[in-house]
C-alpha cells in the first residue's frame, strides 16, 4: 500500500536518483556528492531536526517514488522563540503523478508541530497545492530587484537567454569584444549611469561573529526575526561556500571613516555572469552606500549584473541607480496562528536568502563552471521545492516559477543565472 512516511538514511540512494533526474535533468547516477548532500544536509546538520523529519512517499511496491525535504529554523516573534521548518526538494516520479502523491506530502508537512512553515523556491503549481491546503502567499516577497554593473553584455546576455537559437547565439559571440569596450567606456565616463567609483567606506571579511552581531544589534522594527547561534552560522556559511551554487561566495563588513559599522552583504558572483545577493544589511542612513560597494565590489570581481530579493523594509528607500524590479520565486506560508501569517503578509519580517532554502542548494563544481553556447557562464538549475508532475495532467519546467511571470525581460534572466 502506498505511503507518506519518514525519510531514513537508507532512502537516500532512491532520493538522490529522483533529485537527478527529475529536479535536475542528469543523465545516469547522480554524483556521490549528492548523497552525501543529503546526509549533512537532514541528518547531521544543525537544521535537522526528528521532530520535523523530512518525507518520502513510498509505493505499493515499497519503492521511494517522492520527497519532500524539511529542515528546521530558528525564529522569534518580538522576541519570542517560534518553530519554523522549511519545505525544499519536492519532487514526484512522473509514473507516479495518478496518487497525488505531491499533494499528500506537502498535506503532511503542514500537519506538522511547527508553528510556521515556509518555501522560498516555490513554483506556480507548488503554489496552488499549498493555497489549497490553507497556505498563503508572501507577496511582498516576491519582488526582485536587478542592478546591471556592465549594461552592454547584460543586454547581449538577455538576449541570448530569450533567443536561444543558433542566430542569437552566434550574435552573442560576435558582440561581446564590442560590448566590452562600450561597457569600459560606460563605467568611466563622468555621465555616465553606469560610472564605478571605488568606495570611501571600509571593507574587511565578514566573520562569523560580525554576523552575529549585526543581525543581533542593528536596530530594527521588524517583529519576525532568524534566530542563529555560532555553530549554526559557521555550518551555514561552510556549506553555502562549499556547495558554490552560484559561484564564489563573497563576505563582506562595512566601516565609515569613523570605523563604525554601517552594513554588510553577502553574495555569490562569477566572473562574466550575474551575481546573486544572499543578503544586504544597512543602517537606515547607509543603504546608497551599501548597496554602491556592493555593485563596485561585484564590478570589480567581473559581474555583469547583481540579481536580489527586494526587502520590503528597504523599499522606501532608494536601492541605488538603474535597478529595475520583476517578480522572481515566490515565499509561500502556513501557520495555525493568523497573527504569525499577518507579520509576514505585512513585510514585518527579516526573511532574505539566507533564511530558507535558497543558500542551500545542491552545487558541482561542473555545475558551477559550465558556459553555454555563447560563452555566458551558468549556474546550477537547482529548482528548489519545484513539484514535477504531481498531478494527473500536471507537468511544469523546473524555472516556471520566474520564467512565466510578467514584468519585463528580466524574468527568464532571473531563472536561468542561477
Amino acid at each position: 500500500m502506498s505511503r507518506v512516511r519518514t525519510f531514513i538514511q537508507d532512502d537516500i540512494p532512491q532520493v538522490a536518483a529522483l533529485k537527478w533526474r527529475f529536479l535536475r535533468h542528469g543523465r545516469g547516477s547522480p554524483p556521490p556528492t549528492m548523497e552525501s548532500y543529503f546526509r549533512e544536509l537532514f541528518f547531521h546538520g544543525p537544521f535537522s531536526e526528528k521532530t520535523l523529519p523530512s518525507l518520502v512517499y513510498e509505493n505499493e511496491h515499497g519503492r521511494v517514488v517522492g520527497f519532500l525535504g524539511i529542515l528546521r529554523r530558528r525564529m522569534s516573534l518580538n522576541g519570542k522563540p517560534i518553530e519554523v521548518a522549511v519545505g525544499t526538494s519536492l519532487v514526484v516520479e512522473p509514473d507516479s503523478r495518478s496518487t497525488m502523491a505531491g499533494l499528500k506530502l506537502i498535506n503532511c508537512f503542514l500537519s506538522g508541530k511547527q508553528d510556521l512553515a515556509i518555501t522560498d523556491t516555490a513554483n506556480h503549481l507548488t503554489q496552488q497545492l499549498w493555497t489549497r491546503l490553507g497556505g498563503s502567499k508572501a507577496s511582498l516577497y516576491d519582488m526582485h530587484w536587478s542592478r546591471p554593473l556592465r549594461p552592454a553584455l547584460y543586454a547581449v546576455y538577455a538576449a541570448c537567454r530569450f533567443g536561444r537559437g543558433p542566430v542569437s547565439k552566434a550574435f552573442a559571440l560576435g558582440s561581446k569584444p564590442v560590448c566590452r569596450i562600450v561597457d569600459a567606456i560606460a563605467a568611466r565616463m563622468p555621465s555616465s549611469p553606469f560610472r564605478q567609483r571605488p568606495p570611501l567606506i571600509s571593507e574587511e571579511e565578514l566573520t562569523v561573529e560580525a554576523l552575529l552581531a549585526c543581525m543581533r544589534d542593528f536596530p530594527d522594527p521588524r517583529s519576525l526575526r532568524p534566530e542563529y547561534d555560532r555553530d549554526s552560522v559557521r555550518w551555514l556559511l561552510d556549506f553555502m561556500g562549499r556547495m558554490n551554487a552560484c559561484g564564489s561566495l563573497r563576505k563582506v563588513l562595512l566601516r565609515n571613516r569613523e570605523g563604525k559599522i554601517i552594513g554588510w552583504y553577502l553574495y555569490y558572483f562569477r566572473p562574466g555572469s550575474v551575481g546573486e545577493v544572499v543578503q544586504v544589511g544597512a543602517s537606515h542612513s547607509s543603504v546608497d552606500a551599501v548597496f554602491d560597494h556592493l555593485s563596485y565590489d561585484a564590478w570589480t570581481h567581473g559581474a555583469i549584473a547583481l540579481h536580489g530579493r527586494l526587502d520590503p523594509h528597504l523599499s522606501q528607500e532608494p536601492l541605488g541607480k538603474n535597478c529595475f524590479y520583476f517578480l522572481g520565486n515566490r515565499l509561500l506560508v502556513h501557520s495555525r496562528d493568523p497573527e504569525l501569517t499577518r507579520h509576514i503578509q505585512s513585510g514585518s519580517a527579516f526573511l532574505t536568502r539566507l533564511d530558507g532554502e535558497w543558500c542551500l542548494r545542491f552545487g558541482t563544481p561542473d555545475t558551477a563552471t559550465r558556459c553555454d553556447a555563447a560563452g555566458y557562464r551558468l549556474g546550477t538549475t537547482d529548482s528548489g521545492l519545484t513539484t514535477q508532475h504531481m498531478g494527473h495532467g500536471l507537468k511544469t519546467s523546473t524555472f516556471e516559477s520566474a520564467a512565466s511571470m510578467s514584468g519585463g525581460p528580466s524574468r527568464r534572466l532571473n531563472a536561468e543565472s542561477r
